[in-house]
C-alpha cells in the first residue's frame, strides 16, 4: 500500500508537469501523460485492492461511523472532498478546453483511490479488532 501511495504521488507530480506544459503550449505531451496515468491509477488500485481485502468483515461506513477511528473517518471525508473537487474541476476545465478533463481526471482519481483505500484499510482493521476482542476499546469497571 505504501508503494501504491508513492506511485500516486509520482503520477500526480508527472501529471502536474504535463498540465503546466498543456497550459503553456495548448497541447499535451503523451510521453508524460502515459506514465502519469499508469502511476496514478495503478498506484491507486494498488492501495485500494489490499484495503478491500482487509475490510471484508462487515464494515458498515454509515451505520458504524462513530466506532471507526478518527483517522479513517478523516481520510474517508477527504476522499469524498477530492472526488467532488475533481468533478467540479473537470467540468470547469471542460468548459474552457475540451481536452483538459482528460488531463485532470486520473490525477484526482489516483488521489481518491488512495485516500479511500487507506480509510477502508483502517476501518477494516478496526472492525477485525472489534470482532476479535468483543470488549476491546470499551472501558470496564475495575473489579472490587
Amino acid at each position: 500500500m505504501i508503494g501504491g501511495t508513492l506511485g500516486v504521488m509520482a503520477g500526480t507530480a508527472l501529471g502536474l508537469i504535463s498540465l503546466s506544459a498543456f497550459l503553456s503550449a495548448g497541447r499535451s505531451n503523451p510521453l508524460l501523460l502515459l506514465p502519469s496515468l499508469a502511476l496514478s491509477l495503478g498506484g491507486g488500485y494498488a492501495v485500494l485492492f489490499p484495503a478491500i481485502a482487509v475490510s471484508r468483515n462487515g464494515v458498515r461506513i454509515c451505520r458504524d461511523w462513530r466506532q471507526h477511528p478518527r483517522a479513517a473517518r478523516l481520510l474517508w471525508i477527504l476522499s469524498l472532498g477530492v472526488a467532488g473537487a475533481g468533478l467540479a474541476t473537470c467540468i470547469a476545465a471542460g468548459a474552457a478546453n475540451p481536452q483538459a478533463p482528460g488531463l485532470l481526471v486520473w490525477l484526482f482519481m489516483g488521489i481518491y483511490l488512495t485516500l479511500t483505500g487507506w480509510a477502508s484499510a483502517l476501518m477494516g482493521a478496526a472492525e477485525v479488532l472489534r470482532q476479535g476482542a468483543p470488549d476491546a476499546g470499551r472501558a470496564t469497571a475495575p473489579a472490587r
